[in-house]
């Protein structure tokens, strides 16, 4: 990948690699999950610090066979069928897991693997049988021979073990091969030396058990993932004016009738509610936005709430832990955080809302900004039902403004204004007669 970020934690619509390998682990209810971890192992921990997993360092990288050895002394009291995945598998379903987790058992298999007929094997382990077909070994690319390198059947690197074979077929592996390492592959030449029984599970859709070793190979695996998250929001009766450029996680709910226009980003647990206009060119994570909702071109909304009836944009920045009731207005060049604007309250255009609460029906002046910051503390403003504050008011906090309350255009407000009343500070207006602006010289 040619990154300082570890392979298994470059994402896919804004999730790790590695957690879409546990989202169809999942459903297996494993008994014990474990990662192998080398290469920059703190970040991959931190990342899957709320999954039930345990972790096994491999300290010096000895091969594939070598990683799984590491997890030994974890498993050294179980007796069952273990599946070795690789970090790197973000298209395979659970379905497919359950099916090969229920052929290799009713087959008594005592190891399973998944493979798949390849176009261009470039770059995986090719599948050896024999004459009736049935599994011989798996050698790697880079120990093929030419006519080795023809075949097209590849070794997905899932494997089904029963324990007690596994650990016995570990400690037999050589490093007779090209890159001097232990493979897990070897597992399989094993087993048919010994005339135990392998078990193949050919899958026809090649995309599930693609790995990811470059960039070409993550956008071609996001675009595959993108395709199905389409169709499937568009089955379920949202519409997607193109769907090349909308990506959406996985974990992202959509509601019927919404649209969302080109260039549209929705991400992580975000939520769109029935009826909404979303875009184009709107960014959106970790949010909720409710029924009947516009959000406009260009917008960034992130851990925010947006309520029902409400319109946002064009060009509004709603930063986290901002609320938005329904039937609100927020509109262009518009930036809030920490703040809540109540029901059919209005900021339309031009105005900084930080660390604010808005009550109902307060209507914001294009240019108001509300000074939160004294260089030490945010601190808050708050304004009152009905509120009306001028154009370009500067309001200093910590401050309040009364129900009913109105500022006059251009003031710099420092003290509470009391509801019903009208607060005016600015300086006096001075008109100089006769002035003349300084000229050029000629």
């Amino acid at each position: 990948m040619k990154s300082a970020t570890p392979k298994v934690l470059h994402p896919i619509l804004g999730i790790p690699l590695i957690k879409y390998v546990f989202k169809a682990v999942d459903s297996l209810d494993p008994k014990e999950v474990c990662v192998v971890v080398g290469y920059e192992s703190e970040l991959i921990k931190k990342e899957l610090e709320s999954n039930p997993v345990k972790f096994v360092t491999q300290q010096v990288q000895l091969g594939t066979g070598h990683a799984v050895m590491s997890s030994k002394n974890l498993f050294k009291n179980y007796k069952g069928q273990i599946l070795i995945l690789n970090g790197d598998f973000p298209l395979i379903k659970t379905k497919t897991l359950k099916s090969f987790l229920k052929e290799h058992i009713a087959n008594s298999c005592c190891v399973s693997i998944l493979t798949g007929e390849a176009e261009n094997p470039r770059g995986y382990g090719r599948v050896i049988r024999n004459e009736d077909s049935s599994v011989v070994g798996i050698i790697e690319e880079r120990d093929c021979n030419r006519n080795q390198k023809k075949i097209k059947e590849i070794n997905s690197g899932a494997y089904l073990v029963k324990s007690e074979f596994l650990w016995d077929s570990l400690s037999r592996l050589d490093s007779n091969n090209a890159q001097k390492q232990l493979y897990l592959p070897q597992i399989i030449d094993i087993a048919h030396k010994r005339k135990v029984k392998v078990g193949v599970k050919k899958l026809k859709d090649i995309d599930e058990i693609l790995g990811v070793n470059t960039r070409n190979e993550l956008t071609n695996a996001q675009n595959i993932i993108r395709n199905e998250i389409v169709l499937m929001h568009m089955n379920r009766g949202v519409t997607i004016i193109d769907p090349k450029s909308t990506f959406i996680s996985p974990t992202v709910k959509i509601g019927k009738d919404s649209t969302i226009y080109p260039n549209t980003y929705i991400y992580g647990d975000s939520k769109i509610g029935n009826k909404c206009s979303i875009g184009p060119s709107v960014w959106i994570k970790d949010s909720s936005i409710g029924a009947n909702t516009n959000i406009k071109m260009n917008c960034f909304i992130e851990e925010t709430v947006v309520k029902n009836n409400v319109q946002v944009g064009p060009f509004a920045n709603l930063r986290p832990d901002t609320i938005i009731e329904n039937n609100a207005k927020i509109g262009n060049f518009v930036e809030l955080k920490k703040s809540r604007v109540g029901v059919g309250s209005k900021v339309p255009h031009l105005s900084y809302m930080g660390d604010s609460i808005l009550g109902e029906n307060v209507n914001i002046g294009a240019g108001t900004i509300t000074c939160n910051y004294d260089g030490v503390n945010k601190n808050r403003t708050e304004i009152g039902d009905g509120a009306f504050i001028g154009s370009d008011t500067m309001l200093v906090a910590p401050i309040k403004i009364g129900r009913n309350a109105t500022t006059g255009a251009g003031s710099t407000i420092t003290k509470d204004v009391p509801e019903n009343s009208l607060a005016i500070e600015r300086s006096k207006q001075v008109s100089i007669k006769n002035w003349k602006r300084a000229q050029k010289k000629k």
